[in-house]
């Protein structure tokens, strides 16, 4: 069987390749590569990717050595290497110095308690990984350069975190800014710089919210209790798109952006007061990874990203044209709404017969809270409230 090594050679610059990378590469009988660094270079083949993948697919006698940036285990090509063609070669890899590792060293500043990711060539939220975690090393490219995902940061409220970007790192003309994203979003980064960002105000996205937390005023606003139920049975998971329908106050989209670690809360309220409740907590709480939609569900809802999960906590008597409007957006939707009144149990129960939700399921949750009165304390009851599932399913197929 043929042999085929895959080398990271680093973030570029020979000097820092390692012994074993720079003896392998003399040795071999033919070296491959997909980087522009070595356009210029003859003894190395430079193509695209799928010129470099049909070159594989045909067994190549004796040795070859197909070089790819970095480390060749951290966001890399390799994987898709090795899982085509391992039954083609014996496949060996070897690592190189990546360039998160080169700019921590840079930087003085250690990557082990960092959160680390790639948005090149990847459809990446930067805003919940920042909201989420204090540390971040973001490996940059493609449609995200690093000013585009600084003037994110900056648009979502996250305006002051501490960031330093690394630019053409290892070559004579290496760069390093520090800033924030109001000072560097006008900025211009090549491709594939290196971005840290700090957020010292990041927040633990498994602690729960209590109600004495929330800024509240004249809108409704779903209890605490309700709103541990209500996510439970969303059962959201960390990259869910999700959209909360007739937010109140908000309470239920930051519980949701919290569960939703790495995806976003589309927050859809027509109510002027409630809209200002919602932009307050949602900066108190740091649910940055909420986008505010002012409109009357269903309006306006086909603009966003198709949803995973959803939760209703008033629908503004549009029950029915909203539950429809998302299972044509997704077939296999997950709603859970809330209902304190028997008229709108039956229309949510009405809305999910009639578009085909399978799994329905209604709970009543009567909650009551103690409170001091003089010596004693007294329970005091809440109002009932309805927490009705319904998830569609595909028909199986015969």
């Amino acid at each position: 069987m043929a042999k085929l090594f895959i080398i990271g050679y680093g973030v570029g610059n020979e000097n820092i390749w390692t012994k074993k990378a720079s003896d392998t590469i003399r040795t071999v009988d033919r070296v491959l590569s997909i980087s522009r660094i070595f356009r210029d270079n003859p003894s190395v083949v430079s193509s695209d990717l799928s010129e470099l993948m049909q070159t594989l697919s045909r067994p190549l006698p004796g040795t070859t050595a197909v070089l790819v940036s970095g480390d060749c285990c951290f966001f890399s090509i390799t994987r898709k290497i090795v899982q085509e063609f391992s039954h083609l070669y014996e496949i060996e890899l070897i690592n190189g110095i990546g360039s998160v590792q080169y700019f921590s060293a840079k930087i003085a500043i250690p990557y082990d308690d960092a959160l680390l990711i790639s948005v090149h060539g990847r459809r990446e939220h930067i805003v919940p990984r920042v909201a989420y975690n204090k540390k971040v090393f973001a490996l940059t490219g493609g449609e995200y350069k690093a000013h585009d995902l600084c003037r994110i940061l900056y648009e979502s409220g996250l305006s002051e975190v501490k960031i330093k970007i690394g630019e053409k790192l290892s070559y004579p003309e290496e760069k390093i800014v520090s800033g924030t994203p109001v000072t560097l979003k006008e900025n211009v980064f090549g491709d594939l710089s290196v971005m840290y960002i700090e957020n010292e105000s990041a927040v633990i996205p498994s602690m729960p919210i209590r109600d004495d937390e929330l800024i509240r005023g004249s809108v409704p606003m779903t209890k605490e209790e309700i709103r541990c139920l209500s996510v439970r049975k969303l059962g959201i998971q960390p990259k869910d798109i999700l959209y909360d329908i007739g937010a109140g106050t908000g309470s239920m989209s930051v519980e949701m952006a919290r569960r939703a670690f790495e995806g976003i809360v589309y927050v859809i309220e027509k109510n002027e007061e409630a809209l200002d409740l919602i932009k307050q907590n949602r900066m108190k709480h740091g649910a940055f990874n909420t986008v505010m939609i002012k409109a009357n569900a269903p309006e306006r809802l086909a603009e966003l990203p198709v949803p995973d999960k959803v939760f209703i906590g008033g629908s503004s008597g549009n029950m029915n044209v909203i539950v429809k409007t998302l299972v044509e957006m997704n077939s296999e939707i997950k709603i859970v709404a809330n209902a304190v009144s028997l008229q709108s149990l039956n229309q949510i129960l009405d809305a999910y017969n009639m578009y085909g939700m399978t799994d329905i399921e209604t709970i009543c949750v009567n909650i009551a809270k103690s409170k001091k009165i003089n010596d004693y304390d007294m329970m005091l009851s809440q109002n009932p409230v309805y927490i009705v599932t319904g998830i569609r399913r595909k028909p199986c197929e015969s």
